[in-house]
């Protein structure tokens, strides 16, 4: 069955006429009658009373009402494709890391549901490597992670720098010494996380060995965790200063450790993104128009 035929179709219930449906599709009256009779003969049904003017039968009313459905569908599908208009059936699919979740995204999604109410996205938490892998292949698409450097075979878009500060209890003497570190244990999410890696550096600094890590899934147990004592933590100030433990713990810079960038990241080949993707860039770009610091690049 074509679209075409079913177009023709609807034209002559519309006009009552044959002929006059070839003139409003610029075509010939029996290229018009040869679609009809394709459609009945695949249908096994008769469509239309041929009287003047032309009146559609009752299995021809009930292909109207189909027909009338699936052009909707259709013009439907080249709006959104030629992105005029958001895909409502195909939510945005975003990842982000859980302190980017936490801090930077509650105010990006109110600013993308004020310009656009209907806007559909989905999001869901992981560690930078497991969200770059699901990014490649294809399970969202696109993600915020952390990286001192564009991920590489990636389109990015930088669009904040963290600054890395390490937390301690309230206990903690100001001035961290060698000899207290080593006998510290670290809290952090698991392998994969990018804020995980400042560990190591730090360590490295001090020219001590990797870290002994206790692994926690969420950031207000983690920062509980370093309030009561029970070890260190390197998280983002930004996060830190708007936790709820944010008065029970002690900040530490960390200047020789450095800032860490924050990408969206997706396909490089952006003819492989999904129309509300191109629609969320939009809006990215537009938000952070007045951040200098802020680039698209495929890595």
């Amino acid at each position: 069955m074509q679209i075409k035929s079913l177009e023709m179709f609807m034209a002559v219930v519309k006009l009552g006429s044959f002929s006059e449906a070839a003139k409003r599709l610029h075509t010939v009256q029996s290229n018009v009658t040869s679609h009809i009779k394709k459609l009945e003969t695949e249908l096994k049904v008769e469509l239309l009373h041929r009287q003047n003017p032309i009146q559609p039968t009752r299995a021809g009313m009930q292909l109207f009402g189909y027909a009338e459905k699936m052009l909707d569908l259709q013009q439907e599908l080249l709006d959104t494709f030629c992105n005029t208009q958001l895909a409502a059936r195909c939510p945005l699919e975003i990842g982000s890391m859980e302190t980017t979740a936490a801090v930077r995204l509650p105010a990006l999604f109110r600013d993308l549901q004020e310009s656009a109410p209907d806007f559909p996205f989905a999001l869901s938490t992981a560690p930078s490597r497991e969200l770059i892998d699901l990014v490649k292949i294809s399970k969202l698409d696109c993600a915020f992670v952390a990286n001192h450097a564009p991920i590489e075979g990636m389109f990015n878009f930088h669009i904040w720098t963290e600054k890395l500060v390490l937390i301690s209890s309230k206990k903690v003497p100001q001035q961290l010494s060698k000899e207290y570190l080593v006998q510290q244990k670290f809290i952090a999410f698991k392998q994969g996380c990018s804020y995980r890696k400042a560990i190591d550096s730090f360590l490295s600094s001090f020219q001590l060995p990797a870290a002994n890590i206790i692994e926690m899934g969420s950031l207000d147990g983690i920062v509980s965790c370093v309030s009561l004592d029970v070890g260190l933590a390197i998280l983002p100030v930004s996060y830190v200063q708007q936790s709820h433990f944010a008065d029970r713990v002690q900040i530490h810079d960390m200047d020789f450790v450095g800032d860490i960038n924050t990408y969206l990241i997706a396909d490089r080949d952006m003819s492989k993104w999904a129309t509300n993707m191109h629609h969320f860039f939009e809006h990215l770009q537009t938000m952070s128009h007045s951040n200098a610091n802020t680039e698209a690049v495929c890595g």
